[in-house]
Parts: C-alpha cells; sequence; structure tokens
C-alpha cells in the first residue's frame, strides 16, 4: 500500500479513514491523525481540499424518486410472478418433499416484494 502522500485526490476520496474523517469530523482520534497529517505535508492541502470536496458530493448523492407509474408496473410484474407461480404449481402437483421447496420461494418472493415495497416507500417519502 502506497503512503497517503502519494494519493491522488480520486485516491484519497476513496479511503475509509478520509472519508470518515469529512464526514464525521468530531472524531477526536480521526481529526487529530488528518490534522497533523496536513502539517506534516502541506503540498498535498489542493488534493485534500478536492478530496474532501467529491467525499461531500457522493455523501449528498440522491437517487432519483420513482413516479407512481413505475411503482405501479413495478408491482404489477411483482402481482404478475405471483400469479404464474400460482398457477404452475395448480397445474404441477408436486410431491410432498417437494412441497417445501414452493414454500421456500413463495416465502423468498413476498420477503423480495416488502423489502422492494419499503425501498420504494423511503425513495417517495423523501
Amino acid at each position: 500500500m502506497k503512503p497517503y502522500s502519494d494519493y491522488s485526490a480520486e485516491e484519497l476520496a476513496m479511503e475509509n479513514l478520509f472519508i470518515r474523517w469529512v464526514r464525521f469530523p468530531d472524531d477526536p482520534s480521526i481529526r487529530t491523525f488528518w490534522e497533523n497529517w496536513i502539517i506534516k505535508y502541506p503540498y498535498m492541502k489542493a488534493n485534500v481540499d478536492k478530496a474532501r470536496e467529491l467525499v461531500l458530493t457522493a455523501s449528498d448523492w440522491k437517487p432519483d424518486s420513482l413516479s407512481n407509474q413505475e411503482v405501479n408496473s413495478i408491482w404489477g410484474r411483482i402481482r404478475s410472478s405471483l400469479d404464474m407461480i400460482g398457477e404452475r404449481e395448480a397445474d404441477n402437483p408436486t410431491p410432498g418433499y417437494l412441497k417445501t421447496s414452493s414454500l421456500a420461494n413463495r416465502v423468498a418472493i413476498i420477503l423480495i416484494s416488502v423489502t422492494l415495497l419499503i425501498f420504494l416507500g423511503y425513495f417517495l417519502i423523501r
């Protein structure tokens, strides 16, 4: 691993310790480390400033929220998939030892659906 003094601004902005300093500047040990490091390597000040800007920009990034039409489309596909699974199971009764697998698939789809709903809700509320 090369020393921080050889890092570009972009490389510095990807370092976990640097990111923690920018995002949580009140952490005394991390703040002390970076303040002392800048004193030791003053020629890196421009890289540090640029890297800090990159981290702050990336931290503020928020994906676009989905429209109601997109949400309805996703839910339509989930319902359609569940219906297709139900129809397939009705047409092809499975032996008892395979029913557990079918139940596991249903549970997995329901969990994925609920997770997706929570995810969508989070972005629609923001």
